[in-house]
């Protein structure tokens, strides 16, 4: 047991450095993937805008063409509705008119209403590149800033990694599952804490005489009852 707690302790330093590793690089990765996230969503909204505006166009285009078709068919009818000479005529060519009259009244209606969606959707457009232009510019400013404290640190922090690996291989699989799932909920990362003025290292807790010196003796795996962490004894355990 005295060679699986030393090992838990060069498997907590080695995690401390990590995690120290890791913050100084601050919320720089959060900051990356949050504006990587953001062009993603601004470009799709902004690809949507510019085909509802094309659409807006192609159908406005296509209304005005309908208008000017009707325009024509309505002069020719009103010219024929002076030559007619039964009420039969008159009828048919009256009924053309009035279906030419809405088609251009609703057409000239239809094609107000695109104008203006288009106009507002231009303005739309440039709002959102305006604003991808933005966000791509602090995106390419903070990514360079977190590779470059990657790129400081990489080898310090494969070799680290590395290292972590081959202590986790030599640890009893129920120790490190307990460990690991200790060190992944705190906070700070601990989940071996070494006992100090007779209190955990991790919350403080204040340890029973009794249960210190078991911990002194390091034969048992014993851990904190307030916090669930791996206590071990500063002073009386040396790591190899």
């Amino acid at each position: 047991m005295r060679e699986q707690l030393e090992l838990l302790i060069q498997l907590q330093d080695i995690d401390n450095q990590l995690l120290e590793l890791r913050q100084e690089r601050g919320n720089l990765p959060e900051t990356v993937e949050r504006l990587r996230a953001e062009i993603e969503e601004t470009t799709q909204i902004l690809d949507t805008r510019r085909e509802e505006q094309l659409g807006a166009g192609k159908e406005r285009r296509r209304i005005e063409n309908e208008v000017e078709l009707a325009k024509v068919s309505l002069k020719k009818y009103q010219d024929q509705l002076f030559k007619v000479t039964t009420n039969r005529e008159y009828d048919a060519i009256s009924s053309e008119i009035e279906t030419a009259r809405t088609t251009v009244q609703s057409g000239e209606t239809r094609i107000i209403e695109l104008l203006g969606r288009e106009e507002e959707l231009t303005g739309q457009i440039t709002q959102l590149e305006t604003h991808l232009d933005k966000i791509k510019g602090d995106f390419e400013v903070r990514d360079a800033e977190l590779q470059e404290k990657i790129a400081e640190t990489s080898d310090l922090e494969t070799g680290l990694t590395i290292h972590r690996g081959k202590i986790v291989e030599q640890l009893a699989r129920p120790i490190y599952a307990h460990y690991e799932r200790i060190h992944i909920a705190k906070e700070d990362g601990m989940g071996v804490a070494r006992v100090y003025t007779g209190a955990c290292g991790g919350c403080f807790a204040a340890i029973p005489p009794q249960k210190l010196m078991e911990i002194a003796a390091m034969e048992d795996f014993i851990l904190c009852e307030t916090c669930g962490r791996i206590l071990v004894d500063a002073e009386s355990l040396e790591v190899r």
